[in-house]
């Protein structure tokens, strides 16, 4: 009876350990997908002018169009 008793609390532990472990699955995988949005998200903001001027339009950032001076000759 007592091995009974210890096989069952020893499955109903592992039972709880893998249903932690699906939860802790699940969320390491959403962090690893809002990781890469991130990285996604910083680079065209390093690189893309359109991104870059909608974010500053968001932050209350006015970006002046740049006039560049042509010669005349």
């Amino acid at each position: 009876m007592l091995c009974v008793s210890i096989n069952f609390r020893a499955i109903s532990t592992f039972q709880d350990e893998v249903d932690q472990n699906a939860v802790l699955s699940g969320k390491v995988q959403s962090l690893l997908d809002e990781n890469l949005a991130l990285q996604e998200e910083i680079h065209l903001l390093k690189t893309d002018p359109r991104v870059i001027e909608r974010a500053a339009r968001r932050g209350g950032v006015a970006i002046q169009p740049q006039k560049v001076p042509v010669p005349a000759n």
